[in-house]
């Protein structure tokens, strides 16, 4: 749990994800931004990184793939605070599928550590 300026404690519902998953940040009019690696994936908030993370108040598309799935969804938002490198994105209205989708990747994004650690001394092993 996490503790609020208030005094108020809260439940965040952001998970942690792979290291070096990466997006790809459009704007509005579907113009390329650039490319963010995604830290934290919540039902309503993202947390990101870039070398040069896009203006405050900036609307954004963020394209996630999952992986192995080859399947690339689309979550609008708006980008809500700014330190350093780091920035969020406050997700706007998600359809039926784009909120699917975001379940999705956050289950498939938190278990894929372990796959991937896996693979590698499988093969050793040969």
């Amino acid at each position: 749990m996490a503790r609020h300026v208030s005094g108020v404690f809260f439940k965040t519902d952001r998970a942690p994800v792979t290291p070096g998953t990466m997006v790809r940040l459009l704007g509005a009019d579907h113009k390329q931004l650039g490319r963010a690696a995604l830290i934290e994936l919540g039902a309503s908030t993202l947390r990101l990184t870039s070398p040069r993370p896009p203006e405050l108040g900036t609307k954004v598309l963020v394209a996630i793939t999952l992986p192995g799935r080859y399947i690339e969804f689309e979550v609008p938002g708006v980008v809500d605070w700014e330190l350093d490198c780091h920035f969020g994105v406050s997700l706007d209205y998600l359809t039926a599928r784009q909120a699917y989708a975001l379940a999705l990747a956050r289950d498939l994004l938190r278990t894929a550590p372990s796959e991937t650690v896996a693979a590698p001394r499988r093969a050793a092993r040969r």
